[in-house]
């Protein structure tokens, strides 16, 4: 089948929103505009009729999409396996694009995901960083087959079709997504070939500004707040076991607890909505002290009879 007749198909069949491709590389310096995109059958048909060398893409968001790019396929094995994921398992069940490796596509969360990427250390001085895989959203693209690939001049295809469209993410590749800082701490240190990073020190909110912070007291008070009776206590409405209604008005339920025991906020209006997930000593700092970082840590060490001497633990 043509590259016209792929692009056709990807439009009518899947609504994907199209970008003409030279390589990997999009065409047009406002590629991922709206107005720049390929969406219905005809025009794609017709371009690739017209440029049948150039490549096809998918922009992602446009395109309803997110994607997991597995660029070490066993190293991506190696990471996802004590999350709980089978990655080979997850290839037979989602469309999954193969060029010099595996991509999943999946129909993308509403929920605000960005780019991410989890890198081991080279394996030896003089070589590359290797990257294990690819956390893909928003308006980027993904080369879809028949497409080149630009190194091994091999086309990419598809070794599962979206017979039926593109499955939802699932929920534990989201919650890594949204717990990324977390993961990739995990991640980096199931490399074979590098020691360990000691875990890192623990970072206030984005919209936190302040000095060092005390990990002691944090993890002191952490370990002695309950997260839902502080979300309680702010208003926030408890929907099943694991969700909150945010007090801001939005009916859907998005604030959710992850297995790390933080809480990640889907709503970009709600002042948990930073695109972090976030512990208690976070929305102590947060909603009682306006996010002054060294009045929090002395509040709660007071509160925890921790406010004797200036020692950092």
């Amino acid at each position: 089948m043509s590259a016209a007749a792929y692009a056709a198909r990807y439009c009518s069949r899947l609504g994907l929103a199209l970008v003409p491709l030279d390589g990997k590389r999009p065409i047009g310096a406002a590629w991922n505009v709206d107005a720049n995109l390929i969406r219905s059958p005809a025009a794609a048909r017709k371009y690739w009729t017209r440029y049948p060398q150039r490549n096809l893409g998918a922009c992602l968001e446009p395109s309803g999409l997110v994607s997991l790019d597995c660029d070490d396929l066993s190293g991506a094995r190696t990471v996802l396996a004590p999350e709980g994921l089978d990655l080979d398992e997850l290839i037979r069940g989602t469309p999954t694009i193969v060029g010099r490796a595996p991509r999943l596509e999946f129909k993308a969360p509403d929920a605000p995901l960005g780019r991410k990427s989890v890198v081991w250390p080279p394996r030896a001085a003089g070589e590359k960083p290797i990257t294990v895989l690819e956390f893909r959203a928003g308006r980027l693209q993904d080369v879809l087959p028949p497409s080149l690939h630009p190194d091994t001049r091999l086309a990419y295809h598809w070794a599962t079709p979206p017979r039926d469209g593109f499955p939802p993410l699932p929920d534990k590749l989201l919650q890594l997504w949204q717990d990324f800082d977390a993961f990739k701490h995990r991640a980096r240190n199931l490399c074979p070939w590098a020691d360990p990073e000691p875990e890192p020190d623990q970072k206030a909110p984005r919209s936190v500004r302040g000095p060092f912070t005390r990990p002691s007291v944090i993890a002191a008070f952490n370990e002695a707040h309950d997260i839902a009776a502080i979300l309680a206590a702010r208003g926030y409405i408890p929907a099943g076991r694991k969700r909150w209604k945010s007090p801001s008005g939005h009916g859907v339920a998005g604030v959710v607890l992850l297995p790390s025991g933080k809480v990640y906020c889907h709503h970009t209006s709600d002042p948990l909505g930073d695109e972090r997930a976030h512990d208690a000593f976070d929305l102590f700092a947060l909603f009682e002290h306006g996010g002054d970082v060294r009045a929090a840590i002395r509040a709660a060490a007071e509160a925890l009879g921790m406010a004797s001497g200036r020692r950092r633990a």
